[in-house]
């Protein structure tokens, strides 16, 4: 349950949740397993994976979601090699070329046919939120899995939630880079990403290289910026920042984890809790650090409803 990518959306007014006023909002979408002749489901589980669980765990002024999504797997490979095979013994019987109309009806029909016995998978994607920042943590960076949350968190509560309103960071962590300026909360580590901005296709990939070694440092007098760049928190948690402030490949150190460990926990729900008490005041603390050396601001109108 360990974030190991982190997406921070915004919520547009400063509303504050009771529990039960959230289980009332979520509870008429929660999930159902996927009908046989749908392709996909989707909707809210506990974040723990214990039966009867509550649909949210409110611990510490934070409050995890879980969406749950099932999807069929119906590889197009096969089905357009089924479809070839039927097309092939129409025309024949028939004498005839199908017209497209026709063929796009029969592969409708066949996936149809296929979808009750097709496998299915499951995903699930995490988030919490906190209403002391307006914010809301998503545990990954995948853009179809984020719009898949944010759709169903505005049906479920009416709440608009939107990426951070900035301006890519790429100028400013070109310069953390290249001046060696930045807060001394962070540090780099050895990984990076530069492009040039006028050429599109000049990407430069670093891993396991010093950062300020001259031959990396020429890159960015020619030119090129930042795009990812790895770095340490508090000598902590390493991840890696893109310019569109996502965090991915967070690695949290053994003492950090130890501290869940050492609060003994033996139910699934205790060692939920114990999981999500420690890393969500971490990863509060990380973003507003982040926030602090980038000088991101709130946005304007969340300022005014928020006051």
């Amino acid at each position: 349950m360990w974030f190991k990518q982190v997406t921070l959306l915004q919520w547009a007014t400063s509303v504050r949740y009771k529990t039960e006023d959230l289980l009332a909002k979520l509870e008429p979408l929660s999930f159902s397993p996927c009908l046989p002749s749908l392709p996909a489901s989707q909707g809210w589980v506990s974040p723990v994976n214990e039966e009867n669980a509550p649909l949210v765990q409110n611990i510490n002024g934070y409050t995890m979601l879980c969406l749950q999504i099932e999807e069929k797997i119906l590889p197009m490979s096969y089905v357009n090699q089924e479809l070839l095979k039927k097309l092939k013994e129409i025309e024949t019987q028939q004498g005839r070329k199908l017209r497209q109309k026709e063929k796009f009806a029969m592969k409708e029909e066949l996936v149809a046919s296929l979808l009750p016995r097709a496998f299915s998978k499951l995903t699930r994607v995490y988030g919490y939120l906190d209403p002391e920042n307006n914010w809301l943590v998503l545990g990954t960076n995948n853009e179809k899995r984020i719009g898949q949350f944010r759709t169903l968190f505005t049906r479920s509560l009416n709440e608009e939630v939107h990426p951070l309103n900035i301006k890519k960071l790429g100028p400013t962590l070109t310069l953390w880079l290249k001046n060696q300026n930045y807060s001394m909360n962070f540090a780099l580590e050895k990984a990076c990403l530069l492009q040039d901005p006028n050429q599109q296709n000049r990407v430069i990939r670093c891993q396991h290289q010093d950062l300020l070694a001259p031959s990396l440092q020429g890159f960015i007098k020619d030119g090129c910026e930042v795009k990812q760049l790895a770095l340490s928190w508090q000598d902590r948690i390493q991840f890696v920042l893109t310019e569109d402030f996502s965090l991915s490949g967070l690695k949290y150190p053994e003492e950090l984890l130890s501290e869940a460990k050492d609060l003994e926990a033996e139910t699934l729900q205790q060692k939920f809790i114990a999981d999500f008490l420690i890393m969500s005041a971490t990863l509060t603390s990380l973003l507003k650090d982040l926030h602090l050396a980038l000088h991101i601001q709130a946005e304007p109108s969340v300022l005014a409803k928020a006051s």
